[in-house]
């Protein structure tokens, strides 16, 4: 479960020869015209769709935009506020009664290390469950290493904001709840410790988090798929990526299976979903669709 959690980390960022690409054209199999799918990273700047080959075409191209959420409503009050709350742990279980004093101790310092310049405390931040904590720390790691971030201009809400207002709907592939329950809803014991135990390997992690930035800003889907997989980021627990990644493939295959032939999409999801041999590109051609990268 402790690499589990460094896995939940990699993907909420993210998620086969000659797979130097982030979007795809699906074709065939019935389909009157193409859809597409495009991989995101959640901290990329919006100046790469300039880099992104087709995408142009795909928007053009497509009748609706699919994104692993509907766009809108992850806005709405009430909505933020389930978030909100799905992330506050119980006032039994905040984390310096989830820690011994040496523990806190360990996850402060590295805490005070990405929110300390900015006049945040972890005492301010206890009553958070241990995995919201986790993904505020990893979003830092990515924040420092991408250029010209900027959160209000990211690439996978910009992709979708151009599709609306060429007068594509936005549609999601999952719940809000779906989403929810996948991140902070863990047994808090084991979201503890996986923090800790990030915290404990913070230097490692830092390498991991600008190896797949680089990863994904060269367009390389092997070299992301290769960090996923690798048993130190929880890659060999086949429970774990069947939870975060294959089984999720294969329902969201499943749907856009009776999508695509009624309207041509633009699906935007973590990139980390893409490669494999579980992955969504090749789970679509063993459809019998014609997935090929655009040029």
């Amino acid at each position: 479960m402790i690499k589990r959690i460094s896995l939940i980390l990699a993907l909420v960022m993210i998620a086969l020869a000659g797979q130097a690409q982030l979007l795809w054209k699906v074709s065939g199999n019935g389909l009157g015209r193409p859809s597409y799918i495009f991989g995101t990273h959640h901290m990329a700047p919006a100046s790469m769709i300039d880099q992104i080959s087709g995408m142009d075409v795909a928007i053009d191209g497509c009748d609706i935009v699919v994104g692993e959420v509907e766009k809108d409503s992850l806005m709405s009050p009430e909505v933020q506020a389930t978030m909100a709350q799905a992330m506050i742990a119980p006032l039994d279980s905040t984390l310096d009664k989830l820690y011994t004093s040496d523990e806190y101790r360990i996850v402060e310092q590295v805490f005070n290390k990405y929110f300390g310049s900015m006049g945040v405390k972890l005492s301010q931040m206890k009553s958070l469950k241990p995995n919201a904590i986790s993904t505020q720390m990893q979003a830092m790691q990515a924040i420092k290493y991408f250029p010209n971030f900027d959160a209000n201009n990211l690439i996978d809400v910009k992709v979708q904001e151009r599709a609306n207002e060429a007068g594509r709907p936005s549609v999601g592939l999952e719940s809000v709840q779906e989403q929810i329950d996948l991140l902070f809803n863990d047994p808090l014991t084991v979201q503890a410790q996986g923090l800790l135990e990030t915290c404990k390997q913070d230097e490692f992690f830092q390498v991991q988090s600008v190896a797949l930035c680089d990863a994904y800003m060269a367009q390389d889907l092997d070299k992301m798929l290769s960090i996923m997989t690798d048993a130190t980021m929880g890659g060999d627990s086949e429970e774990a990526m069947d939870a975060l990644i294959y089984n999720r493939n294969r329902n969201w295959v499943e749907k856009l299976k009776v999508m695509m032939p009624e309207r041509a999409a633009l699906v935007c999801v973590g990139a980390g979903h893409l490669p494999g041999e579980q992955g969504l590109l090749q789970l679509l051609r063993n459809a019998g669709y014609t997935v090929e990268p655009m040029k």
